[in-house]
């Protein structure tokens, strides 16, 4: 009997699937943990929903209440969190797949609402860059009605059901 192992596909990250994603960045903190380890996330909800699913969670393994801590709004999630995680990389703690992270929330706080700004920024030039790229699909004569375009044809079924219609 042989038995191979076939490692299990590990889910994809959150931030791919959320590239171009509206929702929110969040910081949260639980009460298990010691002081200063806020996990950081990104979700379409909003950041006490988060806290609140995460509690009712039977299979979570770290005691404690969750606590938003910190949300702010943004147009794109995904690469917001990518690049939080970027700036923080080297306050991570705990296992790979746990987004736990060791800092000061008021210096943290500052920094992302500053990269979110940019974000949104950047967001905002693109959304007008493409409305300006698409102005040349608008007609540039004032379109006519289908009823005034369409012409019959000489037939006389045609003629029957016009004479039909506009009476």
């Amino acid at each position: 009997m042989t038995t191979t192992y076939r490692p299990q596909r590990s889910l994809p990250r959150e931030p791919q699937f959320m590239h171009g994603t509206p929702g929110t960045i969040y910081i949260l903190q639980n009460d298990g943990l010691r002081q200063g380890l806020y996990k950081i996330g990104a979700t379409r909800r909003s950041g006490v929903s988060k806290a609140m699913e995460l509690n009712r969670d039977q299979q979570q393994l770290i005691p404690g209440q969750y606590e938003c801590a910190f949300e702010l709004h943004t147009k794109d999630c995904g690469q917001a969190l990518d690049e939080i995680l970027k700036l923080f990389k080297h306050e991570r703690r705990g296992k790979r797949g746990d987004e736990f992270y060791e800092f000061d929330l008021d210096i943290a706080a500052g920094k992302i609402a500053n990269i979110i700004a940019t974000i949104n920024r950047q967001g905002l030039i693109r959304q007008q860059h493409t409305l300006s790229m698409m102005r040349h699909l608008e007609p540039d004569e004032p379109s006519t009605s289908n009823a005034e375009a369409f012409t019959p044809p000489p037939s006389g079924i045609f003629k029957k059901a016009i004479a039909w219609v506009n009476s």
